[in-house]
């Protein structure tokens, strides 16, 4: 290309260069990409996505500090470690600062292990049922001073409260709290307790409800002769949110105050007791079970062969099927004729003529019937009183009365329908 002064174009991707006996132009350098280097490419996409990163360490922070807390026990109703409402950190804090040695058991064998010294009280809450009577008894056995039941199930109070019975949950009839009622000096400091819970009864029953029966009084608190065992019935009364109602805290204090050292034991899942071997499901049913399995077996063999038998081949119907409406009034009538349902028969033709007549006579279909009535009265010229007899206070007892009856309804939508 000659010096014409012309700018020559270039083109993307070089032409070859041509066998012209001289070397060929350098061409211009492809670019892939946008230009720019991996690291600012990452660090771009990373600012831009700056407020999602944040929120989503917020997040699993907060998800496991949350797993950290619940597998922690922190959140166990009643706990001594528990700040939340339901736990009871503040009765089990101030107990410490008055004195009383707070030791938490984690197992049975601790508990069992922290009764060991004397002046010992044991707080047992067991609201699962996890120990076992075996269990319940060597905690029975004289380990502890005094023991506080904290709304004990049926096992408990049969191996650790001897004459105190369940009398089931309290009513939610009390508003306002309870009043101690009885001879017991922990009770007498508190004078009044919330209401709710469980109740008991027993020789030493405190805070009793409202009976109307005359049966033996029962109440929130249940102590024993020798009050060396204690059953609470309202746990909640320990529990941060109410601890500072009435006299919970007082009643409280008192009974977990007693000694120097209080044991608090909330069984759990690993205190199962553990059987030598494992356990043949089988030897658990009584012994009617094999015969009676056989024979249901036996029967449903018969049943199979029997229901699945041949029953020729398959009659195909086409779809829908119409069906003629005097049939469908026939079938309903000879149902109200089995079933002996002539009130019932009545009703309906009663109903279908007032609906007749008063489309008949020009009136809505909402209207009262004694306006049907008097329209047909004026139509007809018969006596009101006759025409309201027979569209609304008669009602046939019989077959013969109630076609009869019919009968006469239809001369009437004659008369009114005739031109």
């Amino acid at each position: 290309m000659g010096g014409t002064g012309m700018t020559a174009h270039v083109p993307t991707k070089p032409p070859e260069a041509r066998s012209t006996g001289s070397e060929a132009a350098p061409t211009a350098a492809e670019v892939v990409g946008d230009g720019g280097s991996f690291r600012a490419t990452v660090l771009g996409r990373l600012g831009r996505a700056r407020s999602w990163i944040i929120l989503g360490v917020l997040l699993g922070t907060a998800v496991l500090l949350g797993a950290l807390a619940a597998g922690s026990g922190e959140r166990e109703p009643l706990s001594p470690e528990n700040p939340a409402p339901e736990g009871a950190r503040a009765a089990a804090e101030v107990l410490g600062r008055s004195g009383v040695e707070v030791v938490r058991a984690e197992s049975f064998d601790d508990a069992v292990g922290a009764l060991q010294g004397p002046d010992d009280t044991l707080l047992l809450h067991d609201p699962n049922t996890w120990l076992s009577a075996e269990q319940l008894a060597a905690l029975g056995g004289g380990l502890a001073d005094r023991t506080v039941l904290v709304e004990p199930g049926l096992p408990a109070l049969t191996e650790l409260a001897d004459g105190v019975r369940s009398a089931g949950v309290v009513p939610a009839e009390p508003d306002g709290p309870l009043e101690a009622d009885c001879a017991s000096p922990d009770a007498r400091a508190a004078a009044e307790v919330s209401a709710g819970g469980f109740s008991y009864r027993g020789q030493g029953t405190c805070f009793p409800l409202p009976q109307d029966d005359g049966a033996d009084p029962a109440g929130i608190f249940v102590t024993t002769p020798d009050e060396t065992v204690a059953v609470l019935g309202h746990g909640a009364i320990m529990s941060n949110g109410l601890i500072d109602e009435h006299g919970n805290a007082a009643l409280t204090l008192r009974v977990l105050g007693s000694t120097p050292t209080l044991v608090w034991y909330q069984p759990t899942a690993e205190d199962l007791a553990v059987t030598s071997g494992p356990v043949d499901p089988r030897s658990l049913l009584p012994g009617f079970v094999n015969p009676l399995m056989f024979w249901l077996l036996v029967t449903a063999l018969i049943a199979i062969l029997w229901r699945g038998r041949r029953l020729g081949p398959l009659v195909t119907e086409p779809l829908p099927v119409l069906v003629r409406s005097s049939e469908t009034a026939a079938g309903r009538a000879r149902l109200y004729q089995d079933a002996g349902a002539v009130a019932h028969a009545a009703e309906t033709l009663r109903a279908a003529t007032l609906n007749r007549l008063a489309a008949a006579v020009r009136i809505p279909p909402g209207s009262a019937r004694s306006s049907v009535v008097e329209a047909a009265a004026r139509r007809t010229a018969r006596e009101f009183t006759d025409l309201d007899r027979l569209l609304n206070s008669y009602i046939p007892s019989s077959d013969a009365q109630l076609v009869q009856w019919s009968q006469e309804l239809e001369k009437l939508e004659q008369e009114i329908l005739r031109p």
